[in-house]
């Protein structure tokens, strides 16, 4: 009887939130995890984007270099979304942790994703900017970032061709600053 006491409270400690992983999933640690996967991501796209700018202007670029940034950004990203996932899985959603920046990481892993991934965190995406985790512009830069993908017409306006900054196709334009004012986007022009 005594064994099976002991084995029952044992199983029960190891079940409350936060005891299982209790040190992995301590709050300072979190905060830093998320705030390294996110200096991760962006790291290497500020000079990939230098390229695509140069590139777009007709200057010459080093093919080798972006190629190299290219499978890094990839790699990187692949390390991200499984760092994410894990963590995710062993300590929840990061909520407002950190200020909510911890969310703010965990989002731009997911939008920098492929679709399957974004559409598979979309609903936890969208609970959090119900919960005031994730903003209304982030929220509408997602749904616009899959439907665009889909080959549907966006939503928000947020995507645009990165060269000529021309908006992707839009649903409903007539009514788009319509729904970028309800959740506090600012106006585009051409859209009335």
């Amino acid at each position: 009887m005594h064994i099976l006491l002991v084995a029952a409270v044992a199983l029960s400690a190891a079940l409350l939130p936060g005891r299982v992983h209790s040190g992995e999933c301590d709050h300072t640690r979190l905060a830093k995890q998320y705030a390294g996967m996110l200096e991760e991501d962006q790291a290497l796209r500020g000079r990939y984007i230098e390229i695509l700018e140069r590139e777009h202007k007709k200057r010459p670029v080093d093919a080798a270099e972006k190629e190299r940034i290219e499978n890094t950004i990839l790699a990187t990203d692949e390390k991200n979304q499984r760092e994410l996932d894990r963590l995710i899985e062993r300590c929840g959603w990061p909520g407002k942790l950190d200020k909510k920046r911890a969310a703010r990481s965990a989002f731009f892993i997911i939008q920098h994703a492929e679709l399957p991934y974004q559409l598979r965190y979309l609903p936890v995406i969208k609970a959090a900017n119900r919960r005031g985790e994730i903003s209304n512009e982030y929220m509408a830069w997602m749904v616009d970032r899959i439907l665009v993908r889909q080959g549907k017409p966006q939503k928000y306006g947020t995507d645009s061709d990165f060269g000529s900054g021309k908006i992707s196709p839009v649903e409903d334009s007539k009514n788009l600053n319509r729904r970028r004012r309800e959740i506090g986007l600012p106006r585009l022009p051409g859209f009335d």
